[in-house]
C-alpha cells in the first residue's frame, strides 16, 4: 500500500497548487508504484497555472519488506544530512515489528532524490550488491577521466541487460549526457573479486569505507565529494552565530569550507540563507576579505580585489542586496556575467566579449545612483544571454531597427521614410554615399561629417528625410530625440557610436520622455537595459510609467518583481555592442 497526503507544491512560475503525494511505499502491496519510479513517472505533477509538468522532490519512506529493505527518500539539496538522515532511519526501522522483517538482516538506505532511488532498486531487482555498482562508477570516471574536469558529474546506474551494465553521466545544471556501458563478463569479473575491492576501498577511503559503515546507510560515490561535508560545516558556523556565538573565520575548517562548497545555482536555498547570516556577521565584524569570498561564492562571480580593499565596505553589500533580489538566472546563473570590476570614473560598461561589468568607483557615493548604474549593467547581461527574445520585442514593440551602410541597408532604411521621391539611379548612389559619410566609422560622440553636395540636388531639399534625419540627430543624439525626423510614426537617427542608422517608434520616444535618463535612446541596447533598471526599481517614482502591456511582458519572459519586494539585506556590421560609459561621466 502506499500513504497519500494532500501537499501544497509551488511552480517556477510562482503558482501555488495542492497535489496528493507519497509519505510512504509498501512495494509489496504497490508493486506499480515501483515501476514508476523506474519509469520517472512518479511524484510527477502538472501545474494549473501555465501547465509545465515536473517533478516534486520530497521525503517519503519506500520498503521492501521481500528483501527487506527498507530506503528513505530525501530530496536531493539535502545530501549534507545524511548522517541525520541515517539516525532517523535507524529509529524509524526500529519500530517496525519484527514478524514483518528478518530483523538483523535488514538492509537500511538513505538517498537523496528519485534518481538515487531508481538506481537501488535497479541493483535490488538484478541482486547487484549496491556498494559495488558506486566502485563501478569510480572505474568508469577513471576510464573517462573528462567526465571529471567539469563540476558535479553525476553518474547513474540505468539499466542492466544481459551484455552490459549501462550508466549515464550528467552534470547538475547542464545539458550533456553521456551514455556508458561496462560489459557484463568485465563486470562480474570486477564485482566477483570481493577481497580485491574491499582492500581497494578499504586503503583509498578509510573514514568511509562503503563496506564498514556504522550507522551510516547513505551509499552514493558522491559522499566523497568535499562538498556535501563543507555544506554540513556552512550549517554548523550558521547555527553558531544565530545562537549569538563568535566563529573562527581564520580557522581551517572555516577556510576549507569556502573552498569546498558549491558556489551560486549550485547551491541549496538553505545554504544560500546561510550565507546570507554569514555575511552579516562578516560585515558586522568588518571581515572585508570574507565578506568579498562570501559574494563570490553566493552569487558565482567574481569581484576584483579594489572592492575589498574600497574605502567603503557597505558597497558589497549593495551588491549583495542588488544581487539578491533580482531573479536568480539573472545573476548566479547567467555566464554572460564573469566578474564586476571598480575602475576609476564613472558610470559603468558592461563588455559583451568578456562578460565584465566595471562600475566607476565615482557612484559610490551615492547609493541610489550606485544601484541604478547596476541594475543597468546587469540588464545588459540579461539582454545578451536572451538577445533573440529581446530583440523580437523591441523591435515588435517598439520598432527599434538598426541598419549599417550596404546599399541594402541603406535602401531599407529609406523605404522607412517614404522613399526615394523620385531620385534618379545616379542620385540614390550618391545620397547612399552621403549617408555613409555622415554616418561614419563609430565609436565617436559627436559627428565630423560635413556633407557637399550641390545646391540643386535632392539631398539639399528642406523636406528630404535622409538629411533631416543626419541633422536632427545632432551631437549626443540621445539627448535630441524630441527633435528627431519623423515619419508616420516612426523616428529616425543616426547613431555615431555604433555608426548605424536607426528607426524607432514616436511611441517608445514618449515613453523615453518619462524614464529617468534620456540615455535609453542611445540605442535598443540602452532603452532594454535602463528599462529593466527601472523595471527592478521599486521604490524609483517613476516606475509606474511603464505601461501595462509592457510590465506583462516583463513579468512573463524576463522574471517577476515578487522576489525584489523582499527587506533589504538580510545586427548591422559586425561591431560591439558593448554598453560605454556615457561622455563626462
Amino acid at each position: 500500500m502506499a500513504v497519500y497526503h494532500p501537499y501544497t507544491v509551488k511552480c517556477t512560475c510562482q503558482q501555488s497548487f495542492v497535489a496528493p503525494l507519497a509519505r510512504g511505499i509498501n512495494v509489496q502491496r504497490t508493486p506499480e508504484l515501483k515501476q514508476k519510479i523506474i519509469d520517472g513517472k512518479f511524484h510527477r505533477v502538472t501545474c494549473p497555472n501555465c501547465k509545465k509538468t515536473f517533478t516534486v522532490e520530497k521525503e517519503f519512506s519506500y520498503t521492501d519488506l521481500g528483501n527487506n529493505i527498507f530506503i528513505k527518500v530525501k530530496p536531493v539539496s539535502e545530501r549534507h544530512t545524511w548522517k541525520q538522515a541515517s539516525a532517523a532511519l535507524d529509529k524509524e526501522v526500529a519500530q517496525v515489528p519484527g514478524n514483518l522483517s528478518k530483523g538483523s538482516d535488514r538492509t537500511l538506505r538513505v538517498v537523496f532524490g528519485l534518481g538515487e532511488l531508481r538506481e537501488k532498486i535497479i541493483a535490488i531487482d538484478y541482486n547487484l550488491d549496491d556498494r559495488k555498482v558506486e566502485l563501478l562508477k569510480v572505474l568508469l570516471a577513471y576510464e573517462h577521466p573528462f567526465l571529471i574536469q567539469q563540476p558535479r558529474v553525476r553518474i547513474s546506474l540505468d539499466a542492466i541487460t544481459g551484455n552490459s551494465i549501462e550508466f549515464i553521466a550528467s552534470f547538475d545544471h547542464g545539458d550533456k549526457k553521456f551514455n556508458l556501458g561496462i560489459p557484463r563478463g568485465v563486470a562480474d569479473n570486477f564485482i566477483n573479486d570481493d577481497a580485491t575491492i574491499r582492500k581497494w576501498v578499504r586503503y583509498a577511503h578509510p573514514d568511509s569505507n562503503l563496506f564498514e559503515l556504522e550507522n551510516d546507510h547513505w551509499v552514493n560515490m558522491w559522499r566523497w565529494s568535499p562538498q556535501p561535508s563543507a555544506l554540513d560545516r556552512l550549517k554548523s558556523f550558521a547555527e553558531e552565530i544565530t545562537k549569538g556565538k563568535d566563529i573562527d573565520t581564520s580557522s581551517t575548517p572555516f577556510k576549507s569550507m569556502l573552498t569546498q562548497i558549491p558556489r551560486g545555482s549550485h547551491l541549496p536555498a538553505w545554504a544560500k540563507k546561510d550565507l546570507t547570516t554569514l555575511f552579516n556577521y562578516a560585515r558586522k565584524k568588518g571581515l572585508d576579505a570574507v565578506q568579498d569570498t562570501l559574494f563570490e561564492i553566493r552569487f558565482d562571480k567574481d569581484l576584483e580585489d579594489d572592492w575589498a580593499k574600497n574605502n567603503d565596505p557597505e558597497d558589497i553589500a549593495t551588491l549583495w542586496k542588488l544581487f539578491r533580489d533580482l531573479p536568480e538566472t539573472h545573476i548566479e546563473g547567467n555566464s554572460y556575467i564573469r566578474q564586476l570590476q571598480l575602475i576609476d570614473g564613472g558610470g559603468g560598461t558592461y563588455d559583451p566579449s568578456t562578460n565584465d561589468i566595471e562600475i566607476g568607483s565615482d557612484e559610490l557615493p551615492d547609493q541610489e545612483s550606485f544601484e541604478d548604474v547596476v541594475r543597468h549593467e546587469i540588464g545588459h547581461a540579461v539582454h545578451e544571454k536572451n538577445t533573440a527574445l529581446v530583440n523580437r520585442w523591441l523591435t515588435t514593440e517598439f520598432g527599434w531597427q538598426m541598419f549599417g551602410t550596404s546599399n541594402a541597408d541603406i535602401n531599407e532604411w529609406v523605404s522607412l521614410m517614404g522613399g526615394w521621391d523620385n531620385c534618379t539611379p545616379l542620385q540614390q548612389a550618391e545620397i547612399r554615399s552621403y549617408l555613409t559619410e555622415a554616418v561614419g566609422p563609430g565609436g565617436v560622440w559627436e559627428s565630423t561629417a560635413v556633407i557637399h553636395a550641390p545646391n540643386n540636388h535632392p539631398w539639399n531639399r528642406q523636406d528630404f528625410g535622409p538629411r533631416l534625419a543626419f541633422a536632427q540627430s545632432g551631437n549626443y543624439w540621445y539627448e535630441n530625440y524630441a527633435t528627431w525626423y519623423r515619419f508616420q510614426g516612426k523616428a529616425f537617427f543616426i547613431n555615431f557610436w555604433y555608426g548605424t542608422l536607426c528607426v524607432v517608434n514616436e511611441s517608445a520616444l514618449s515613453m523615453i520622455g518619462k524614464m529617468p535618463s534620456s540615455y535609453a535612446a542611445m540605442s535598443h541596447f540602452e532603452f532594454f537595459a535602463e528599462l529593466y533598471a527601472l523595471y527592478f526599481d521599486l521604490d524609483d517614482p517613476l516606475r509606474k510609467n511603464i505601461p501595462a502591456s509592457v510590465m506583462k511582458w516583463l513579468d512573463e519572459n524576463i522574471g517577476s518583481t515578487a522576489k525584489a519586494a523582499k527587506p533589504a539585506l538580510e545586427k548591422i556590421e559586425k561591431k560591439s555592442f558593448d554598453w560605454i560609459k556615457r561622455p563626462g561621466a
